[in-house]
């Protein structure tokens, strides 16, 4: 009598990834490469071998380069415009700025990627020119309505031109993310709140 062979066991497939999720694992992927090489010199294939796709693979999700940089920028302006709404509501212009600076310091991959496209996209022929053009004009305007507003009721300081103070703001933000990607020591919301006291009423 021999004993019977052992039955073998049936194999369990891997749960597959939904489009959804690997569709968020893509956009996540080319924030790292295009935030470290640009967007001209990040590749399609680096995004791909990020998340284990091949460029055909890569490219049933996202048919152009073009389609995943906006993405990558419209994705992440929609996952954090709701709390913006709630800085801006509850602190103001400086609030919301405070909230944007905190945020990308605690995501230095976006960060850089957001600091190198927006030098890149000065080129008008450069994907993301529309859309930073478009950002700088929209961010510009609301910053003034706000603080035009925060002057009239006494919570920024009388005597500031909100169109002015606006640009200066925006320029304040920029360049410490730029700042602080070459000086990661340097603590930049420190920084912002020194550089703009004399906006403040409540000091």
């Amino acid at each position: 009598m021999t004993d019977a062979a052992p039955t073998a066991r049936p194999r369990t497939r891997a749960p597959r990834t939904s489009p959804e999720r690997r569709r968020a694992q893509i956009v996540e992927a080319a924030i790292a490469v295009f935030g470290q090489q640009g967007y001209r010199q990040g590749s399609l294939k680096a995004v791909a071998d990020e998340v284990g796709l091949t460029i055909q693979g890569l490219l049933h999700y996202f048919p152009t380069k073009e389609q995943l940089l906006l993405a990558t920028l419209e994705q992440r302006n929609a996952l954090t415009q709701a709390k913006l709404d709630e800085a801006i509501a509850a602190e103001g212009a400086l609030g919301a700025c405070r909230f944007v600076l905190r945020r990308n310091r605690d995501d230095p991959g976006f960060m850089r990627l957001f600091v190198t496209l927006a030098a890149e996209a000065t080129d008008p022929e450069h994907p993301a020119h529309e859309y930073f053009l478009r950002r700088y004009e929209t961010t510009h305007a609301r910053f003034a309505e706000h603080l035009r507003s925060e002057v009239a009721r006494g919570r920024i300081a009388a005597g500031v031109e909100p169109e002015a103070a606006a640009a200066s703001l925006i320029a304040l933000m920029d360049g410490l993310q730029l700042q602080a990607l070459h000086r990661p020591a340097m603590d930049l919301l420190d920084v912002f709140e020194q550089a703009t006291r004399h906006l403040r009423t409540d000091l």
